[in-house]
């Protein structure tokens, strides 16, 4: 690529990932219901409409100029579709209300796989999906989510009936987690089916400030390595985010062979560029609270100083610490997509 050469958002994102440098470190902040208060939608209403979800995307890449479009996140609708009770409400962020495996003699053989393009908020899901990638085809990437197995599995059963079962019924769990990994592998295959460029898959469950390096290596390791591998045999890109502070486990997370870790900014990201090497694609970490209360000035600071630690040769994928609140005021927004434009590999 020549030094003048323009390129698009899916050639910058393609680049950065296959560890070639673009003409600037793209910029993907993990956007979902902020994209909802600036297009002017409910997020709830996008959870059951496709059109409203493609418009408040697209108006939101077309308006601020990052890098990627993003699928709705699924919002724990996998396991929702195992038979947990997921809690939707005006205002606030879906959640698991109501976890379905209470009692492992009573519940686990009842638990079945679910058909993607039966069900209804999962196939809504994939139909925003298609549409994304329709708009947007070899122009902006299309990020789609899958849970982590680990994350799945504790919402079937409960965060902290996990804790304990990694303790008291392990033969349980395993089971549990064998069957959470299957599923997702059937999600998977949809999402990539609709036209998905890269797999986005989160485990908030296995953050440091829940488990040790060693449970996750234990627990969340095995059964989400298998599922980047299969990933990864369809030539999508794949992107892992863990929550909290986890530069214990770093070279771990590598292990699962994503292309590349979106970091908390707990993680430093000095120490992340030295532990992982200087070829390893990082994505992350502005401090999420600064991007919703700071003011322009200082989001412009922290992300150059991101991009001074870990970006300036590129392999960095400019972006939040973890998602970014509804609340994120668009001139911030701005003033971290403007920094790292301006920042020339």
């Amino acid at each position: 690529m020549g030094m003048n050469e323009a390129i698009n958002s899916y050639q910058r994102m393609m680049f950065t990932l296959e560890g070639q440098k673009p003409d600037v470190n793209p910029v993907v902040p993990i956007v979902s219901d902020w994209c909802s208060v600036q297009a002017g939608i409910e997020f709830v209403d996008e959870m059951v409409n496709v059109e409203k979800h493609v418009y408040s995307q697209s108006f939101c890449v077309s308006q601020f100029g990052y890098d990627a479009v993003w699928d709705i996140g699924s919002r724990h609708s996998e396991s929702e579709a195992m038979g947990s009770i997921l809690k939707v409400t005006r205002g606030a962020k879906p959640y698991v209300e109501e976890y379905v495996l209470k009692d492992y003699e009573k519940d686990f053989s009842r638990l079945k796989l679910f058909d993607p393009y039966r069900n209804e908020r999962l196939c809504t899901y994939l139909e925003q999906t298609r549409r994304l990638k329709n708009r947007f085809r070899g122009e902006v990437p299309v990020i789609g989510y899958v849970q982590a197995p680990f994350r799945h599995a504790a919402m079937m059963r409960g965060p902290e009936n996990i804790m304990r079962d990694m303790h008291r019924q392990k033969d349980n769990l395993r089971d549990l987690l064998e069957l959470a990994f299957n599923s997702l592998v059937v999600y998977a295959v949809a999402v990539i089916s609709a036209g998905a460029d890269i797999v986005f898959m989160s485990d908030p469950t296995s953050s440091g400030s829940a488990i040790s390096k060693k449970q996750f290596e234990d627990w969340g390791l095995p059964y989400l390595k298998r599922l980047v591998g299969l990933i990864k045999r369809s030539g999508v890109k794949t992107i892992l985010h863990i929550c909290g502070d986890t530069s214990d486990r770093l070279e771990t997370m590598a292990e699962t062979g994503v292309d590349c870790l979106s970091l908390d900014e707990a993680v430093d990201f000095a120490y992340a560029r030295k532990v992982l090497g200087p070829s390893f694609c990082l994505m992350g970490n502005i401090n999420t609270s600064l991007m919703a209360v700071g003011d322009p000035e200082s989001v412009t600071e922290a992300t150059l100083e991101l991009i001074q630690k870990a970006g300036r040769q590129g392999n960095l994928i400019v972006s939040g610490g973890c998602g970014l609140s509804a609340n994120v005021p668009a001139e911030n927004m701005r003033a971290m997509i403007g920094a790292a434009r301006g920042f020339r590999l």
